[in-house]
Order: C-alpha cells, then sequence, then structure tokens
C-alpha cells in the first residue's frame, strides 16, 4: 500500500459511513424512526465525521449490573460462501468456556471490546446459536421465558419475526440514541407506521458482509488494454452502459471449441439470480417505497425502475458473455464454477457480496472492488445493496428482561465496536489482508456509504423478491406482465403487514 492508515485516522473516515441511497433517512432522536422517500439515488446528509484525536462517547448511566449474562441468540448457517459457521462479531474464540485471543483480527477486536465492556458494567456476554432462531424466539416469548437480551436475525426470517409481535419497538428502548454513528440510518427503510422493530450498524459485521459488489481482474482488463475503472467511478462515470461495454470485450474461447463454456472458457461477468435485484438497486430502484405514511407500495414497473430494468437484462441476457451460474449450469455445480471460474482468471468482472472476497484471500492474480454501476451519470450517487437475504438485523424480544439494560449494553456495545470490531474488519481484514491496492479501499468507503435496505425484498410481499429475481433465471423481460399478474396478491401481502404493524405497540 502506498500509505499507512492508522487505525485513529480510519475511524475519522468511517464517521461518515452511515449514509443511505434512495429511500432512507436517519432518525433525529432515538424516539423517532420515521422514514421518508428520497428521489432515486439520492443519498441522505452523512453524518458529521469526527476528528482523529476525538472518539464519541454514549451518553449512558453509570450503572453495573452483579455479573447478569447477557445473552445474543444468533443465526447459524454455513454454506460455500460463508466465512464462518457461527457469527464472528458478538463473542470471540472460545477456549475451555472462556474468550481468547487468537491473533486474528476481528477475533482480537471482539475480545477486547468485550473485555472493556464487561469490567464496565460488571456483566458477562454468551451467544447461543440457532440454525431457527425464528422458532426459538418464538417459543421463548410463548414460554414467557425471558432467555435472550438480544437476537441477531437473518434477513430471510425478518418478516416473520417482525409481525409475529417478537420483537420490541426500537422506541421503547431509551438508551439507544438512533442518532449516533454506530447506528445505521438505512435500516430505517424496514419501519412501517413510521415504528421500527431492527437496528444494523457497527455491532454487526454480516451486513457489511452482505453488501453487494463487484470483483474484476486486473491482469485480463490489462491484457485487454482496458482503463482501470477505478477513475470512471471517482468521476461518477461508471455507469451501466460503460460496464456492459467492459463486459462485452472480455468473453474469450480459451480452449478453441469453438463455443464459450462455463467449465472451460472466459466470461465477461459472472453473477446469480441475485444480481437482478442488486443492479436494480444501483440504478436507483427498488421493489417497493414508502408512503408519506410510512406504509410500503409497491413500485418496481415505475416508468424509471422500467427503463433500468430493461438496461439490467441487456447485461444480464446476454448469454455470449455473461454467466449466470443458477441458470447456465447444473446446481450441483453452481459454487465451483462461480468462485472458479475467477479465481482461476476466467472472469474479469464477478457480482459478489462482499463475504465471498475472503475465498480469494490466496489467489495468485491481482483484483480489485467497485461497486455496481449507476444507471448513467444523471444518477447522483451509486447505491450498494445488502442481500435481502444473507444479512442480518439486530432486535430485542418483546419479553426480554429490564429493557433499560438491555439497551444500555447494546448502545455500549455499538458504541465500542465503532473503535475496535470495524476497524478490525474493514481496514484490517479488507483493507490489508485480502485487496490489493488502495483505489479499491475507496471503493469500499463508496460502497458501504451507499448501503442499501429494500424492504419490498426483505419483506418480499407474496414472494416478490423471488419472483423478481427468477425473472433472471429464465431470461424473462416481460416485467409488466409480472407485476400485472402479481399486484392484487402483493397488496393484500402488504394490506396484511400493515395491520399487523398498526395493531403493535
Amino acid at each position: 500500500m502506498k500509505k499507512i492508515i492508522s487505525v485513529l485516522l480510519v475511524l475519522a473516515m468511517l464517521a461518515g459511513m452511515l449514509i443511505s441511497c434512495g429511500d432512507k433517512n436517519a432518525a433525529k432522536d432515538g424516539g423517532d424512526n420515521s422514514t421518508t422517500n428520497a428521489p432515486a439515488g439520492e443519498q441522505t446528509p452523512a453524518v458529521e465525521q469526527t476528528t482523529a484525536a476525538e472518539r464519541i462517547l454514549p451518553d449512558l448511566p453509570d450503572e453495573t449490573f452483579n455479573g447478569y449474562v447477557f445473552t445474543f441468540l444468533t443465526h447459524s448457517d454455513g454454506g460455500d460462501d460463508w466465512p464462518a459457521l457461527n457469527p464472528l462479531e458478538i463473542v470471540a474464540e472460545m477456549q475451555d468456556g472462556k474468550e481468547v485471543q487468537n491473533s486474528e483480527p476481528v477475533n482480537d477486536a471482539v475480545y477486547q471490546r468485550n473485555l472493556t465492556i464487561k469490567e464496565k458494567y460488571k456483566i458477562d456476554i454468551k451467544m447461543i446459536n440457532m440454525t431457527d432462531e425464528k422458532s426459538a424466539m418464538n417459543k421463548a416469548v410463548k414460554s414467557g421465558e425471558s432467555i435472550y437480551d438480544a437476537v441477531v436475525i437473518f434477513n430471510n426470517n425478518v418478516q416473520g419475526v417482525v409481525t409475529a409481535g417478537l420483537l420490541m419497538n426500537v422506541s421503547n428502548l431509551r438508551h439507544i440514541d438512533l442518532s449516533k454513528p454506530w447506528w445505521d440510518p438505512a435500516v430505517n427503510a424496514m419501519s412501517i407506521d413510521r415504528k421500527n422493530y431492527l437496528l444494523g450498524g457497527d455491532l454487526l459485521l454480516l451486513d457489511n458482509e452482505a453488501t453487494n459488489a463487484l470483483l474484476f481482474n486486473k491482469d485480463i482488463l490489462a491484457n485487454l488494454g482496458k482503463e482501470m475503472p477505478y477513475n470512471l467511478v471517482k468521476s461518477g462515470k461508471w455507469t451501466m452502459d460503460v460496464f456492459n461495454e467492459y463486459i462485452k470485450d472480455a468473453s474469450s474461447d480459451l480452449n478453441g471449441d469453438g463455443k464459450i463454456t462455463p467449465e472451460n472458457d472466459r466470461w465477461g461477468f459472472v453473477a446469480f439470480n441475485d444480481t437482478l435485484h442488486a443492479l436494480l438497486v444501483a440504478g436507483g430502484g427498488t421493489l417497493a417505497l414508502k408512503d408519506e405514511n410510512d406504509l410500503p407500495y409497491m413500485d418496481f414497473t415505475s416508468p424509471r425502475n422500467i427503463s433500468v430494468f430493461e438496461k439490467i437484462t441487456e447485461i444480464m441476457y446476454n448469454k455470449n458473455d455473461v454467466l449466470n451460474v443458477q441458470s447456465d449450469t447444473p446446481s450441483d455445480k453452481w459454487s465451483a464454477i462461480f468462485y472458479g471460474s475467477f479465481e482461476e482468471g476466467r472472469a474479469l468482472f464477478q457480482w459478489v457480496r462482499m463475504r465471498a472476497v475472503e475465498k480469494y484471500r490466496g489467489m495468485e492474480a491481482p483484483f480489485g472492488i467497485l461497486p455496481m454501476p449507476k444507471f448513467d451519470e444523471n444518477q447522483e450517487n451509486y447505491c450498494s445493496a445488502v442481500n435481502a437475504w444473507s444479512g442480518v438485523l439486530l432486535g430485542v424480544p418483546i419479553n426480554a428482561a429490564e429493557p433499560d439494560r438491555v439497551s444500555i449494553i447494546l448502545e455500549a456495545m455499538a458504541a465500542e465496536s465503532r473503535y475496535t470490531v470495524q476497524p478490525a474488519y474493514y481496514d484490517i481484514v479488507l483493507q490489508r489482508k485480502y485487496v490489493r491496492d488502495d483505489e479499491s479501499s475507496e471503493m469500499l468507503d463508496i460502497i458501504f456509504n451507499t448501503r442499501v435496505y429494500d424492504i419490498g425484498a426483505v419483506y418480499s410481499f407474496a414472494g416478490v423478491f423471488a419472483g423478481f429475481i427468477s425473472l433472471c433465471g429464465k431470461s424473462d423481460t416481460n416485467i409488466v406482465s409480472y407485476y400485472d399478474k402479481n399486484i392484487s396478491k402483493m397488496e393484500k401481502a402488504i394490506e396484511k403487514v400493515v395491520k399487523v404493524f398498526q395493531e403493535m405497540e
């Protein structure tokens, strides 16, 4: 790297990272979770940055809790693109029942954060992993047992958990201050009827890991005589048209058999069905928006979104240059071909959720990271979708014992994470361990600064998220037909969810 950035300087940079793109506005205080719509692609104002010599402290009462065991329920999962079976950000590696340091930056940062919180508040911190956190929480709430103080919820389970009335309204957590930079204002997109039951921000890492981006192979780009895209990104000229031109120049019949095959040849772009939604959001669109009363409505066939859809299908449905592993390869080979194509230097671009970067820590060829492209140069900002299936959000069970204690500990942990866990992940793990250049570090700033939660995708009203990305698997361009066929069911699903929210506290 051309420059060494101290952790304190990174903190100053990170202080501005809680920006959102599209339909997101930061709540002004802990008791107001209202959300209004911003024009597509428009960022809300950045949180004021701190200087290198400053550290923002949480405004919390000076209390201790006599050895109380603060318990997180977390989602345990596995998969070819999952860095670890269990979340890394809640507790450090355990040995003989105790957290230990092991020279892994994130683990040791979690250890130090937890040690600080344990000593200050006289508590212990425990994590219970379940493959089905929804059922575990539902059982605990119905039994009346206050087993869990907080729950880390897989995005795929958010609708079921929230609409089952299992979570506490964030406005009732009186020591949670949403104006502080350790809470992500983009999560306000998940409120309905001006009620929010979810939190995101510096306490979590899997929201970072689920954020959509592009990887590109520098050697292929150099051999093609193409300009590195970094300057295009910084000048606002990294658009879908430019991206498409790069893709079209890159595919190649490497083995000379007269055709381009998934396992043997080079592709301009390797993707999944999910990429269709990532590109929709990148173009400033969403499946759903919210009205002036903070109620959701379907929006993906608005005139502008139709224009975005036409452009992204032009990219995704180009079978000569784009490999969609979910439609173009056998299901038992998806993962091997997806990761193998990039690692073996047979893909110029690859769509990823950020967690996939770790898969290439041993890759020999140099690669870089880019935000997803804008619709056109008139779009003000880049927009980076948080994947509707693989991210996580934070909630507090409705029957959690002593909400004040819960809110104090969560606020303290989130604040401390900003100065320990996030720098370890962002600076050491991404910028130094995996990413190969300073420019990619700048790209990470843009990607994380422009995160978007699409309520239409996370709540997937009447299965709209799965239905939308399934169009990609079929190379179906008739989005209006899909909308017309399903809008009645989607609107009924929205009405049902809204009614539940209106009846909840």
